[in-house]
């Protein structure tokens, strides 16, 4: 009485879906081995599934499908292979060794920021030195007031 109340639980079909817990599993092998007509028990389980998976098929949408030949030609190194993609790879790991490829827009956009950043230096030196030489000059200036002020206080010298 107790086999067939165990039977009809439900944690064979559990058990051969694979959502019963360790415990569960653990008591299932348990009674197993305590009674071996279980096992043909779960191998009827086990062809009733497989037969309904079978008898009653639901085909996944079109775009799974899609989804997972897209991923199947990227491992493959196909890349991407619809040109509608909106994608942009860049290849990290290139066949030589010896450069990265990455997206044409990327070099123009480094090499205008190398010129800008060398134009910004350049304007950044011409400035401070001509601050420098209008501080000179001002101190110049202020040093030849002092002494004319000095010269026109004191006619003596």
């Amino acid at each position: 009485m107790e086999l067939k109340f165990y039977i009809e639980s439900g944690i064979i079909e559990s058990f051969v879906l694979g959502l019963a817990t360790e415990e569960e599993v653990e008591e299932l092998q348990h009674m197993r081995r305590l009674y071996p007509e279980l096992d043909t028990e779960v191998e009827f389980v086990e062809r009733r599934l497989e037969r309904a998976a079978f008898d009653e098929p639901a085909m996944p949408p079109v775009e799974i499908r899609e989804r997972v030949l897209q991923k199947i030609r990227w491992e493959e190194g196909h890349g991407h292979s619809d040109p509608s993609s909106n994608y942009t790879f860049i290849n990290i790991q290139p066949k030589d060794g010896n450069h990265i490829m990455v997206h044409r827009w990327w070099k123009i956009f480094f090499i205008i920021f190398f010129i800008m950043s060398k134009v910004f230096l350049f304007l950044a030196i011409f400035y401070y030195l001509k601050y420098r030489m209008s501080q000179e000059q001002q101190r110049s200036d202020n040093l030849h007031q002092m002494i004319r002020q000095e010269q026109t206080q004191s006619p003596l010298l």
